[in-house]
């Protein structure tokens, strides 16, 4: 059975560790600072059982938006046999619904350029060039206009 979901900050671990985060050496390391801040979210799609996509929403305003409701998604990640399937779409839609039940003006992220076309397909924007992002790669600045 396919279902997406609220899920725990843990449940996000093994995917963080196997497709973001592989320079790290065990899962226990892919916990961050946000993970249990108020305010804080995390969504997971599953398919059988197991969760193949994820995404961590929090408060965090970026000074290049003036809206006072702001959210940041981090730790994005589907897992890559699955790519294209729709599992990171459902993630970024149970998000947004979460994120207008908290009347939250805009989503933004730090996107890797490989996600760059995924971003643009659910209706994200690039704003400016792109920033590199020690031991991941380079980066876009990317939003989303939710209200």
């Amino acid at each position: 059975m396919n279902e997406t979901k609220l899920i725990s900050s843990q449940n996000t671990y093994p995917l963080r560790l196997s497709v973001l985060w592989p320079h790290f050496d065990k899962v226990d390391q892919c916990g961050i600072d946000i993970d249990e801040a108020e305010g804080t979210f995390h969504v997971g799609a599953f398919k059988d059982g197991e969760v193949v996509s994820i995404g961590t929403f929090l408060v965090e305003k970026n000074e290049k938006f003036n809206n006072e409701k702001q959210y940041r998604l981090r730790a994005m990640a589907t897992s890559p046999k699955l790519r294209g399937e729709g599992f990171g779409q459902q993630v970024i839609d149970v998000g947004i619904k979460e994120l207008k039940k908290r009347n939250t003006k805009i989503l933004w992220c730090d996107a890797r350029k490989i996600a760059l076309r995924f971003y643009e397909k659910m209706g994200f924007t690039i704003i400016g060039d792109y920033y590199d992002v020690p031991k991941i790669g380079p980066h876009k600045l990317m939003f989303y206009n939710i209200i």
